[in-house]
């Protein structure tokens, strides 16, 4: 990936994450925070949401439950189908 290409990439990930944080339940603040931090999980997550720009309908929580990342962040998104269902959430509503 070229530089400018990573520079962007940058950009989308941080007014991703802003917005992630900025709209965030007060009873999930604590899971995201954990989710954010793993750069594989967030990674994964973005690649998803990259590779559905134009149709939006298939991020949902099975296709969201199925990304490769570390097992901490898998256990946390099993333990918390309500996180799961706010990252499909933002992302459906930010591409719509």
């Amino acid at each position: 990936m070229g530089l400018l290409q990573n520079l962007a990439a940058i950009a989308i990930r941080n007014k991703v994450v802003g917005a992630l944080r900025e709209n965030c339940p007060l009873e999930l603040k604590e899971e995201l925070e954990q989710l954010l931090a793993d750069k594989a999980a967030v990674a994964a997550i973005q690649g998803l949401v990259g590779a559905n720009l134009k149709n939006p309908a298939a991020i949902t929580a099975a296709a969201m439950q199925k990304l490769d990342m570390p097992q901490a962040s898998r256990e946390l998104m099993d333990k918390s189908p309500a996180l799961v269902d706010y990252l499909v959430r933002t992302a459906v509503s930010r591409l719509s």
